[in-house]
Formats: structure tokens, sequence, C-alpha cells
């Protein structure tokens, strides 16, 4: 019991320590001068690559230790399964997400408040921060919410039911640090959640939920900047 109530104290600890990370990343794009130097995209972007490593290798290293899901381990027993079947499974969260997105700009009114701020960045910083709207910040979601998550609080498979549960609370997480004010919003992220959740179960690698969240991010700066 002592071992199981430490294992998940670690996990808290491990996905506060990746989400610091991640937050210290966000700020190091959160540049307002709109020409930068070599030195500092340099900087920018190596710091970013070894702060991503460190954050995937915590992921890693608790694979190799413990892994009832069979997720996608990078050793000799268990590499990504590029089948039809899981880039079937990729693109069809993302049409999933798009509809979803589609349906709430008939039903919900206003805009979300993060994508208010998005845009807000995106106007007020450096160009630089498309890239971390785009292609970073979805790959330390999905090694923080889905990858550290569903192997630190959900182990070992279980029934069906506890799969229902995880992907659910997974979802809300998700919702809940995407619109934080709990509106219909709320919702909309929280199921974009599920799905992501949903597509890394099924596939049991994070390539494909990362796939499926980058290129919604990048539909939708490709929509918005139209």
């Amino acid at each position: 019991m002592k071992k199981k109530i430490l294992d998940k104290a670690i996990g808290v600890g491990q996905m506060t320590v990746t989400f610091l990370i991640y937050a210290v990343v966000q700020g190091l794009f959160m540049i307002r001068a709109q020409q930068l130097s070599w030195v500092t995209v340099i900087f920018i972007f190596g710091l970013t690559v070894a702060l991503l490593s460190l954050t995937y290798g915590i992921y890693q290293r608790r694979l190799n230790q413990v892994n009832d899901w069979h997720f996608t381990s990078y050793n000799k027993t268990r590499m990504p399964r590029f089948t039809l079947k899981n880039c079937s499974l990729a693109f069809l969260g993302f049409l999933v997400i798009c509809i979803l997105q589609i349906l709430a700009g008939f039903l919900i009114k206003g805009e979300a408040t993060n994508q208010a701020n998005i845009a807000t960045h995106q106007q007020r910083l450096n160009p630089i921060i498309n890239v971390m709207l785009i292609a970073i910040g979805p790959l330390f979601e999905e090694i923080i919410f889905r990858g550290i998550f569903f192997n630190w609080f959900f182990s070992k498979p279980g029934k069906k039911s506890t799969l229902f549960i995880a992907i659910f609370i997974n979802g809300l997480i998700f919702g809940l640090l995407h619109e934080p004010q709990i509106d219909l919003f709320t919702v909309l992220y929280a199921l974009c959640g599920c799905v992501l959740a949903t597509v890394y179960i099924k596939t049991k690698d994070l390539t494909f939920s990362y796939v499926t969240h980058f290129s919604n991010n990048l539909a939708v700066f490709l929509i918005s900047s139209l």
C-alpha cells in the first residue's frame, strides 16, 4: 500500500516537474522583438530541444520500468507501429476534433479565452511563437497529458469502465488547463482531450496522438491566417 502511494506521489511530482519545464519553454518564445539574431534563435531552440529531451526521457524511463499497457517504448522490443490502422486512427481523431470545433462555432457564442490569448501572442510576439503553438506545444502536452498521465495514474489497463474513467479524467484535465473559467469552451477542450487520449490508447503510440494534435493546431493556424 505504501509503495503504491509513493508511486502515485512520484507520478504527481514528475507531472509537476515536466509541466514546469513546459512553462519555461513557453517563456523562451515570449519575445516581443520582431527581429532576432541567429545566436538568440539558436539558443532558444537549443535549450528547447534539451528540455524536451529531458521531458521525453522521463516518460521513456517510466515505460521501460512499467508498461502493462504495452505502449511504444524506444527499446529493442517495442518500436513505433506505423500501420494503416494507426495512421487512420490519427486522421480520424483529427476529423473528429475538426467537427467538434465546427459545431462549437455554431453553438457557442464568443471566443475561448485560450484562443483569444493565442491571437494576442501572435500579434505582439515574434513569429517564432507560431513554432511553439503549432509543433512544440502539442509535443510537450502529449508527453505530459497522455504519456506520463496514463502510465503513472492508470498503469494497469483494468476494466473497460476504468478505461473510460481514465479517458474522461484525462480530457477533463486537458480542458480545464486550456479553459479554466469552466464554460462551454472547457467542455469543447475536454472533448478534444478525450479524443487525443483515445487515439493514444488505441494506437499505443504517442506519435499518433501527437500527429492528431499537431494537425489540428496547424489547420487552425492556416485558417486563422487567411
